[in-house]
């Protein structure tokens, strides 16, 4: 049996990041993977992904390019090449990762683990099974998709199916329009599929601003997405599908059913009964430290429930394993941006106009268009806003949200003016360079008060 100070189950984002904070503080870490590291995000998810948006990104290329006077000959798909420059991504990213974990002096186990005590972990790997003592212990072993069960639901594919695709289909169904779902329909419509996009809700993106979301409806009209709301599977046959919408069944052929934002913790196997975990509404329990309610026991990321995204995860990682090593660190949820990745780009922070209304704050929003903002001109991306809200009592920035170019690189400056609790008049008053996108979130902080110089503000000087 070998002691270690810190072990972490699990080497996704919230996994590795663990490891690497653990060992910036000192500790001795060992971390257990079962799979590849770098979990969902880099091998199945956000990486990959990412990399396909961007191949179908320069599809838009020649006639974007004819408004500058420079023409180029239509674009053809090779999406076999685009498939494999997405491994090679992957491949890339992923030795970065176990390069770091190396130079950190990470001790890294490639197999199973489980619980067998407070403090004690079995792990199974190809050269057999040992047993492991931590002081500090940091579950961090994510999340899975997970199939509806409908007569054959077999043939559904997930994203990491459709991330393996060797050919471009011809049509496909997408169940469920959250962040990810709406990003594949988006991919593969413009690769030529003919997408339906079916959402439980009346809403797509649930969770997101309305107002942002509507606008965002209107460009998946043109890119020729489909959109069913209040509609649910019933049954597969083949490539029949029959779906209910609102209250009638409709009958749709195609190629393939894509599960996309259905995902559930992984807690099976890990033991935690053996060290008296608790689990709430499926995930592992966590106060704000991230802390189990198990002495020296943490768990991060998706396994610990809040938004089951990776930068989520980073962050719960670096957290639990200061928290490990005896400091006080806290995650706020409501500082944590949420992306999507279509054209134009969403990116939000904090609380929804809805939302801030229903939690009872006086609410007054800033809004800014990129229509208005010189570069977004220059760059032939007008479409989408900045839309602010803010309190009207201390002028606390409440939430931001933003539907258009570069939307998931300009959110970062919001949520640090959230965390640092200033008010929208702090970036409002902010020099920015111009002509710049940034721009639009300077001038949306402005006309929260009236103050916007590039736009004619329908809010009142304060």
């Amino acid at each position: 049996m070998s002691e270690t100070n810190v072990l972490i189950i699990g080497g996704g984002p919230a996994g590795y990041v663990a490891a690497i904070r653990a060992r910036q503080l000192g500790a001795k870490v060992t971390l257990v993977e079962k799979d590849a590291l770098g979990g969902t995000c880099l091998n199945r998810g956000c990486i990959p992904t990412r990399a396909l948006v961007r191949g179908v990104e320069l599809l838009d290329l020649p006639k974007k390019a004819k408004e500058y006077g420079i023409t180029y000959p239509a674009p053809e798909v090779d999406f076999a090449r685009m498939i494999a420059r997405k491994d090679t991504i992957i491949k890339t990213v992923g030795g970065g990762v176990q390069l770091l974990l190396k130079e950190n002096g990470v001790e890294v186990l490639k197999g199973e683990a489980r619980l067998v005590s407070r403090n004690e972990v079995e792990a199974r790997t190809a050269s057999g099974t040992s047993k492991l003592t931590a002081n500090r212990i940091v579950i961090a072993t994510g999340a899975h998709q997970q199939k509806p069960a409908v007569p054959g639901a077999d043939t559904i594919i997930t994203t990491t199916e459709a991330l393996t695709l060797n050919e471009v289909p011809p049509s496909m169904l997408v169940l469920a329009a959250g962040p990810i779902g709406i990003t594949f329909a988006v991919i593969f419509a413009r690769l030529g599929s003919s997408v339906t996009v079916a959402h439980e809700s009346a809403q797509i993106l649930p969770g997101f601003d309305r107002e942002i979301v509507g606008l965002l409806e209107r460009e998946l009209r043109k890119e020729k997405v489909k959109i069913l709301t209040e509609a649910s599977l019933k049954e597969i046959s083949g490539e029949s599908v029959t779906v209910t919408v609102k209250g009638k069944e409709e009958a749709i052929t195609t190629k393939y059913v894509l599960v996309a934002d259905s995902r559930v913790p992984n807690i099976e196997g890990l033991g935690l009964e053996n060290a008296g975990i608790t689990l709430i509404n499926g995930h592992i329990k966590v106060n704000n430290r991230l802390e189990t309610d198990v002495p020296g026991i943490y768990a991060a990321g998706d396994v610990a429930g809040g938004p089951m995204l990776a930068q989520a995860a980073f962050t719960g990682g670096r957290i639990a394993a200061e928290n490990a090593l005896g400091k006080s660190s806290t995650i706020d949820f409501n500082t944590i941006p949420r992306c999507v990745y279509t054209f134009p780009e969403i990116a939000c922070v904090g609380l929804t106009e809805e939302e801030a209304t229903t939690q009872g704050y006086q609410v007054r929003t800033g809004r800014f268009p990129f229509s208005a903002n010189g570069l977004a001109t220059v760059l032939g991306e007008r479409t989408g806003l900045v839309k602010v809200v803010s309190d009207t009592k201390y002028g606390q920035i409440l939430g931001v949200h933003i539907l258009g170019p570069s939307a998931t690189e300009l959110i970062s400056e919001a949520v640090l003016a959230m965390r640092l609790e200033e008010p929208s008049r702090v970036i409002g008053s902010t020099v920015h360079a111009h002509p710049t996108l940034s721009e639009a979130l300077m001038e949306a902080m402005l006309d929260v008060s009236g103050e916007t110089l590039h736009f004619i503000s329908k809010n009142p000087r304060e």
